[in-house]
């Protein structure tokens, strides 16, 4: 960038072209901020139905997940194994991006067209309010074929029990559904995964259901 400004410093054409350039990167990165801001006010709905009182927002869940891969990330790296950690950290901020637009809508009430309809819409949302290549983490996370979306998924789920159990214990919710369903211990195949649900439901005095 140095080399840039001095090249530039004639105050000619080429200063006033670097100037517009940095002038719509600002623009770019305020627009990508201003779209995704509303996740900061929407509770996350699955809550909501089982009669949480104020819970967490989809941005603190965001935030929580990219918490948990950064965790998952060190753990694997200590086990030899190589993966993108920065890719690991994008895919956990932005993996609810769509949900600025949609919405959150619960589980419950996803019916395979609605499932089918939303991914469309989920898709265009992303593409227009995403750098490109963060859009392209966002769709490598819902495929979910890497090592680095798999890990993904696994510190959404964790996240999520790791909420159902404070809940229950600081806010005395009740919320065993959450526990008798193998579909929210999913691991990735990642073995310090399922060493985190197995510890969890241990603390939570519940049988680990196995992955679903």
């Amino acid at each position: 960038m140095l080399a840039r400004l001095v090249l530039a410093s004639g105050k000619g054409s080429a200063y006033t072209a670097y100037m517009a350039e940095e002038k719509q990167t600002a623009e770019e990165i305020i627009d990508v901020l201003w779209a995704l801001d509303p996740l900061a006010d929407l509770p996350r709905a699955g809550w909501l139905l089982r009669g949480v009182a104020a819970p967490e927002s989809v941005a603190e869940h965001c935030f929580g997940v990219a918490v948990v891969a950064a965790l998952l990330v060190d753990a694997l790296r200590a086990e030899g194994q190589t993966l993108d950690g920065e890719k690991v950290l994008r895919m956990a901020l932005i993996h609810d991006a769509a949900e600025s637009g949609t919405g959150d809508l619960p589980m419950p009430n996803k019916t395979p067209a609605l499932r089918a309809a939303l991914a469309e819409q989920e898709q265009n949302i992303v593409a227009k309010i995403l750098p490109p290549a963060w859009a392209e983490h966002w769709n490598e996370a819902e495929n979910g074929q890497s090592l680095e979306a798999q890990l993904v998924h696994a510190a959404d789920k964790i996240q999520m029990m790791i909420k159902v159990l404070v809940y229950e214990r600081r806010r005395g919710a009740s919320l065993a559904e959450f526990w008798a369903n193998p579909a929210n211990f999913r691991d990735g195949g990642l073995s310090i995964a399922r060493a985190i649900y197995r510890a969890l439901c241990a603390r939570a005095e519940r049988d680990y259901p196995g992955e679903g």
